[in-house]
């Protein structure tokens, strides 16, 4: 089988799932009601109705500050947001990608002159195909608390979730299980999904999508190198630390017998200059000792004569007069 660098775009395109940002995107931005009740699964809320949703929704503050591309941002008659993001691969900046987020969605939500307390909430939710958080939950929902008080609530109306697909067997309820089940790849078991299913395959038959998805795909590996040139320096670390990981695991048996011999030969010299010092300094005690049995010299003028201090040859001699007594 071949591997995902290796197929073609028209393979490509025939191998995408619902999990495929260009499919998930189109599927819900096209159908209002999906869109719908797909948050409400998600949320366990009700929603009245929900404005069109906007797939990849760019928003950007001013001309200097960075833009981000929602994957599904909609808002219901009541005025709560919700950004709705697909994640596939492995990231590990989603919780400040995260706070990204609420603050573009707040800025898209105040107007000029508007009072902080019209602030509805607003949800950024991840359907992530892996564990983000490394705790195997299957869900991870954040509000802000208080540190010194755990049961008091900051309030501010931001509410971050982190779905891990793969625990999908873990999840609350059957819709749940079912919704993510089939977001893993698997047959879809429920009318929703049955629904789902569907529409992914409805989209996939469309001429118009396909060449949509191929004109697409080699916008985003265009912009992908784009942003690889700008973010390479921030992200260096992070890659540095990764690589060696990798390298560790598979040169660990080499490198760890060449730094044994390296160390085996550091560790011999010290030990044999340890003992060789040793011997020397053994060697003058026995010299000062037989200079203090013979008694030809003073204390003092034995010290000078074989580098010792006046108290080593002193302790000597105590040492020495003992063993006469």
């Amino acid at each position: 089988m071949k591997k995902e660098n290796q197929l073609t775009p028209l393979e490509k395109w025939e191998r995408l799932t619902f999990a495929d940002n260009f499919i998930f995107c189109k599927v819900l931005n096209d159908n209002v009601d999906i869109c719908k009740e797909l948050l409400e699964l998600l949320l366990e809320i009700k929603i009245e109705k929900i404005e069109l949703p906007s797939a990849e929704y760019s928003l950007k503050t001013d001309f200097h500050s960075r833009g981000v591309r929602f994957d599904v941002y909609v808002k219901d008659g009541g005025g709560r947001s919700f950004d709705i993001e697909i994640q596939t691969a492995h990231a590990t900046s989603l919780a400040k990608r995260a706070r990204y987020y609420q603050g573009l969605m707040d800025v898209d939500s105040v107007h000029t002159g508007m009072d902080y307390s019209k602030l509805k909430e607003s949800y950024v939710i991840f359907l992530c195909m892996g564990d983000a958080f490394g705790k195997k939950l299957p869900r991870y929902t954040f509000r802000y608390i208080c540190e010194e008080d755990g049961g008091l609530r900051m309030n501010d109306g931001t509410v971050n979730i982190f779905f891990n697909a793969r625990m999908y067997d873990k999840m609350e309820t059957e819709g749940l299980r079912s919704f993510f089940r089939f977001l893993c790849g698997m047959k879809p078991t429920s009318d929703f999904t049955d629904r789902l299913s569907a529409l992914v395959e409805r989209t996939k038959l469309s001429a118009q999508w396909r060449h949509s998805y191929m004109t697409w795909e080699q916008e985003m590996k265009y912009q992908a190198r784009e942003l690889a040139q700008e973010l390479a320096p921030e992200i260096a670390r992070e890659m540095a630390v990764g690589i060696a990981k990798d390298i560790a695991k598979d040169m660990a048996k080499d490198m760890a017998k060449d730094i044994a011999k390296d160390m085996a030969k550091d560790m011999a010299k010290n030990i044999a200059k340890d003992m060789a010092e040793e011997a020397a300094k053994e060697k003058v005690k026995e010299t000062a000792l037989n200079l203090l049995r013979l008694n030809v010299a003073a204390v003092d003028q034995i010290a000078q004569a074989t580098g010792l201090s006046v108290d080593e040859v002193r302790e000597l001699n105590d040492t020495l007069q003992s063993a006469q007594a």
